[in-house]
C-alpha cells in the first residue's frame, strides 16, 4: 500500500493498481529501493499517457506530478488531478512557477515525478535527457531514483483512442544524490554527466526487465533564461 495521508490518493492508488494488474499484468521491481522519507525525485523514461498513473500506483510514495497546462482547463477534472497531486507546466517555456512548485514540494520532503526525456518516446530508443531532473536535484538536494517503464507504448500507443492489453513492467533503481557525486559544482559538464548517469541506469533497468531500450543522441539544450530553465516538457 502507498504511504499517504490522503484517503482519495490511497483509494485511487488501489483502484489504478487493481486495473493495471488486470489489464496489463503490471509487474513492479525494486519498490523497496524507494526511500519512504525525505524529498525525492522519481525520474522515469516516458512512453505513453499511461506512464504517470502506472508509475504512481507502482510507487510506495505519494507522488506529485508535473502535467501540461492544457489539462488544467476542464473544471471538475482540474480539481481532481490537483487533488491527486498534479501541478501545471507551460510546455516549451522556462516556467519559473513550475520550478518553484516542484522545489517547494521537494523541500517539504515530498516525492515528485519528472520524466527525464521530457516527451514520449516510441520504445525503440531512449531519448536524450533534458536537464530538469539534474537542476532540481542540484537545487533541492533531493535524491533521484532512476526508474524504467516498459510496455506502455503498446498498452496505449501514440494516436490510439483507447488503451489495449499489454504487459507493463516498472523498475525502480538505487537512489542517486547529485551532491555526493559533484559536490557544489554548478557547471554544465557536471550537469550533463549526472543526467547521463541517470539515463545509463534507466537503460540498465530496461534490460533487467527483459525489454532493453538502448540510448541515443546527446543531452537536450535547456532554454536560455536568466535563471535555470523549466525542469520538464510534457505531452
Amino acid at each position: 500500500m502507498v504511504r499517504s495521508d490522503d484517503w482519495l490518493y490511497r483509494a485511487g492508488w488501489v483502484l489504478v493498481r487493481g486495473v493495471a494488474r488486470l489489464l496489463w499484468n503490471l509487474q513492479v521491481v525494486g519498490a523497496e529501493r524507494v526511500p519512504l522519507e525525505g524529498g525525492l525525485i522519481i525520474a522515469p523514461n516516458h512512453l505513453s499517457l499511461l506512464d504517470p498513473p502506472l508509475i504512481g500506483c507502482a510507487c510506495p510514495r505519494e507522488l506529485r506530478f508535473i502535467a501540461k497546462a492544457e489539462l488544467f482547463r476542464y473544471g471538475l477534472f482540474t480539481k481532481l488531478i490537483r487533488r491527486l497531486g498534479a501541478f501545471p507546466v507551460e510546455r516549451g517555456t522556462a516556467d519559473v512557477g513550475a520550478i518553484k512548485t516542484a522545489l517547494s514540494f521537494l523541500n517539504e520532503g515530498r516525492a515528485v515525478i519528472i520524466f527525464i526525456e521530457g516527451t514520449r518516446g516510441d520504445g525503440t530508443r531512449l531519448l536524450p535527457p533534458t536537464p530538469g531532473v539534474t537542476l532540481l536535484a542540484r537545487q533541492s538536494g533531493a535524491a533521484v531514483v532512476p526508474t524504467a517503464i516498459v510496455g506502455t507504448e503498446k498498452a496505449w500507443p501514440k494516436g490510439a483512442k483507447l488503451p489495449r492489453r499489454a504487459h507493463v513492467k516498472v523498475a525502480f533503481g538505487e537512489p542517486m544524490c547529485y551532491q555526493e557525486l559533484f559536490g557544489d559544482r554548478h557547471d554544465r559538464a557536471a550537469r550533463d554527466e549526472f543526467s547521463e548517469l541517470v539515463m545509463e541506469r534507466i537503460e540498465a533497468l530496461t534490460g533487467e526487465l527483459g525489454h532493453p531500450i538502448p540510448r541515443s543522441g546527446e543531452p537536450v539544450e535547456p532554454a536560455k533564461t536568466p535563471s535555470d530553465p523549466a525542469p520538464h516538457r510534457t505531452v
